[in-house]
């Protein structure tokens, strides 16, 4: 478990949650594991009660494949709570918004709320084409931007374009969030920016932040914010929090990441790391495999720069593939790839050993992205026909 609140503090909790839509408390309840999990369908409730009242900005995860998971998300989202922590910005600042607006996702409002919060200027830009950006870049140098907010593979692609052009706009900080950093990213994010600073935030749709990082720690630490609890466990972190501020109050609700107590070398307490998604695997003709190994495993390779699975599915099974392709950028040749990976991965090389036809490499000039998020999913499912998901 990382983080701690009085047990009475919790109990009083749940049970005003309780009355707004979530689960009700147990006769006797005595400890957290006492109460029940909740889920997506407690936090609407709850969090739509709230809205009824106050106003709210109606936000969702997912909707692309499946049913929305509805959250109302308080005006305030919560800035009181996080930006005694965490302060990115301040007086003067100028920061570029590279998230994307609309869609009921609710990062880019997010950024926009910083702003606001600690007296910045923003521009609401939304992502650029390599060719706007490229036209864009004397206006940024020119109007000062000092921060960009964005997912780290659009921070890269921005980097990628300065490098390029040679135009440089004075960014000394970067807010990212909605993905994790590969060293490649991070590599030539610095290259561009030698001595930015980043600032990064852990949360979700659902639940909103949950942890902060910040320059003095290590880049894949997180720190839990003050009043909350995670519960560790490999179905996935169970939080729960407690006090007034927050955007959605929770008691032990489901997240869909794994996540480990960790220490950070700037010394602040209740650290974590994310290891990735609890629901991360899938079937390969008999063989269960993990899809952040497999990536991990071919970024590794000498000459790959990055890369993501593309599945086909078996449409017999579920989270079942019939075909795998390791997709990369870089200079390696497809059939090194390949090998690198059969030959250090066990269950890929029973496959390959089985059905030889089921693994391929594909070297690319870019990996695919989400397109309502733009971020880099770590691996891409089809159908037999093609159609992606």
């Amino acid at each position: 478990m990382i983080g701690s609140i009085d047990p009475e503090t919790l109990l009083a909790h749940a049970r005003t949650i309780a009355a707004s839509g979530g689960k009700p408390v147990p006769d006797g309840a005595k400890v957290l594991s006492d109460l029940e999990i909740c889920g997506p369908a407690e936090i609407t409730a709850i969090t739509r009660a709230a809205a009824e009242r106050d106003g709210s900005v109606l936000v969702s995860s997912g909707g692309t494949t499946g049913t929305p998971k509805l959250t109302y998300l308080p005006h305030h989202m919560a800035f009181d709570r996080l930006l005694s922590v965490w302060r990115p910005l301040g007086v003067g600042d100028v920061v570029l918004n590279l998230y994307d607006a609309g869609r009921m996702w609710g990062t880019h409002y997010f950024v926009q709320k910083i702003a606001e919060c600690t007296e910045s200027t923003v521009i609401p830009s939304g992502p650029m084409t390599t060719e706007e950006l490229e036209l864009r870049l004397p206006m940024l140098r020119e109007v000062g931007v000092s921060a960009l907010a964005s997912v780290p593979s659009v921070l890269a692609d921005f980097a990628e374009t300065v490098l390029k052009t040679g135009v440089k706009p004075p960014v000394k900080t970067i807010i990212w969030m909605g993905e994790a950093w590969t060293d490649a990213k991070r590599e030539l994010v610095r290259q561009a920016f030698p001595n930015v600073q980043l600032w990064g935030i852990y949360g979700s749709v659902e639940t909103w932040a949950m942890g902060s990082n910040r320059p003095g720690c290590d880049e894949s630490t997180l720190h839990l914010l003050e009043d909350q609890i995670f519960e560790l466990e490999d179905a996935g972190a169970l939080l729960t929090r407690a006090g007034d501020g927050w955007t959605v109050p929770v008691v032990r609700y489901r997240l869909g990441d794994r996540i480990e107590a960790a220490e950070c070398r700037c010394g602040r307490g209740d650290a974590f790391r994310v290891l990735g998604r609890a629901d991360d695997g899938f079937g390969l003709l008999g063989n269960f495999v993990n899809i952040a190994d497999i990536v991990d495993r071919a970024r590794q390779c000498p000459d790959v720069v990055d890369a993501q699975i593309v599945l086909v599915r078996d449409t017999d099974l579920a989270d079942s593939a019939r075909s795998m392709t390791v997709e990369y950028t870089g200079t390696a040749a497809p059939e090194t790839v390949r090998n690198w990976l059969t030959s250090g991965h066990v269950r890929l090389g029973t496959v390959d050993g089985q059905h030889p036809e089921a693994i391929s490499a594909c070297r690319v000039e870019r990996l695919r992205r989400i397109t309502r998020t733009n971020k880099t999913p770590a691996a891409v499912w089809q159908d037999a026909l093609g159609s992606g998901a």
